[in-house]
Formats: structure tokens, C-alpha cells, sequence
């Protein structure tokens, strides 16, 4: 495993992790709102794992690929909990 996923891999782990929280403890209403609060907390883990790194080559690439697959991960998201949120409109 490269250097660049060995760094985005713990970030995009706890965004999953934290996804899985909202959906198991949050009521559906809410998981709107935390979504960037999730975001902010994956790129404030970005830079406390990239400013970590003895070696500072590349921390523009690494940065970039990190955040990339949070966003990707945060359309997901999104993606799932528009359509939870469509089925359970029309269901009622």
C-alpha cells in the first residue's frame, strides 16, 4: 500500500464510522445537518495526519486524494439519505 492511501485510509474509515453513528442515533430529520459537520472533521483528521508525517513530499497529492474520497463518500451519503427520505415521504 502506498503512502498516499496508507494516510486517506484511517480518514475515510472514520467517515463511514461516523455515517454509521447518524444513521443508527440520529432521527432521519437530523442526518442533513450533520453531514458538514462530518466533512469539517474529516479535513481538520486530514491535516493532523498530514502535519504528522516526518516527510512533507507530496502533501499537496495526499491532501487532495484524502479529501476527494470524503467528498465521494459524503455524495453517498447524501445520495442514500435523499432517497430514505423520498421513500419514507411517499410510504406516508
Amino acid at each position: 500500500m502506498n503512502r498516499t492511501v496508507a494516510t486517506a485510509l484511517p480518514v475515510w474509515l472514520a467517515v463511514v464510522a461516523a455515517l454509521a453513528v447518524v444513521a443508527a442515533l440520529v432521527p432521519l430529520a437530523g442526518w442533513w445537518s450533520l453531514l458538514p459537520a462530518i466533512a469539517a472533521g474529516a479535513v481538520l483528521l486530514t491535516f493532523v495526519i498530514q502535519v504528522s508525517l516526518q516527510s512533507k513530499d507530496g502533501l499537496v497529492s495526499r491532501m487532495l486524494v484524502t479529501v476527494s474520497g470524503v467528498v465521494v463518500l459524503l455524495l453517498i451519503a447524501s445520495a442514500a439519505t435523499a432517497i430514505v427520505q423520498a421513500a419514507l415521504g411517499s410510504a406516508s
